[in-house]
């Protein structure tokens, strides 16, 4: 019996050991991906206006790989279950969910020497409220973006991601200066409202997907291909 036990001693630590090492193992805090994904005006250059100045605000192209690139901290959100009593049992009181809620996602950026994130940022609030013209509040989904927040595994792909939905910055926080910080790098804390998040799948599951995808295509253009005249599929 002794032996029986310490054989499946080893055998439980090798499998948490493999499970540890493995790819399907432990997620680390620090191997993640942020993709910024601002309004949709910044996506096509826009027309002008504010949603233009954002788009200008990475040195004259709508790429914000560069933004995304500089999140220093952010977390995975996450979710409450709004609850009120059953009134209409008897015994006991019951409680129901009514609703859900969520709260803000703080994030972490560095700071360039230029300030190209602070001023990234404030164009986008500028997208929903002028703070220097008319001072008016803009249309809501002129201004409601996306964040896309993924697990990666050590080999630097996708395992799962989390997209906030109607997203927008809420409050960009101070930038402190400081003689005594003078080896430290400038940061910049952004609290982003969004309505609600959902789960996105990792680069796994996209390319089960896509390989479903390309069979079910090849099939299609192989019965097309056997229904054509025999000298046409020789050209």
């Amino acid at each position: 019996m002794g032996n029986f036990w310490e054989g499946l001693g080893y055998s439980v630590i090798n499998e948490f050991l493999g499970l540890f090492l493995s790819r399907e193992g432990l997620a680390k805090s620090a191997r993640y991906e942020v993709v910024i994904g601002p309004p949709s005006g910044i996506q096509s250059g826009g027309g002008g206006g504010t949603l233009s100045a954002i788009s200008q605000a990475l040195d004259g192209n709508n790429n914000t790989r560069a933004i995304s690139y500089n999140a220093e901290t952010i977390a995975f959100p996450g979710r409450n279950l709004e609850i009120k009593e059953d009134l209409s049992t008897y015994g006991p009181t019951r409680e129901v969910v009514s609703g859900s809620s969520y709260e803000d996602l703080s994030a972490t950026f560095y700071v360039a020497t230029d300030h190209r994130e602070k001023k990234f940022f404030s164009e986008w609030q500028d997208s929903a409220h002028s703070s220097n013209v008319d001072f008016n509040a803009r249309y809501y989904y002129d201004y409601v973006g996306s964040v896309d927040i993924y697990q990666l595994d050590e080999e630097d792909r996708r395992r799962l991601g989390i997209r906030l939905m109607e997203a927008f910055p809420k409050t960009i926080g101070a930038i402190d200066m400081g003689y005594a910080n003078a080896n430290q790098i400038n940061k910049m804390s952004v609290s982003f409202s969004y309505r609600y998040w959902e789960i996105i799948p990792g680069d796994l599951a996209s390319n089960f997907l896509n390989r479903l995808a390309n069979i079910a295509i090849n099939q299609v253009e192989r019965k097309l291909i056997s229904k054509l005249p025999k000298v046409l599929t020789r050209l």
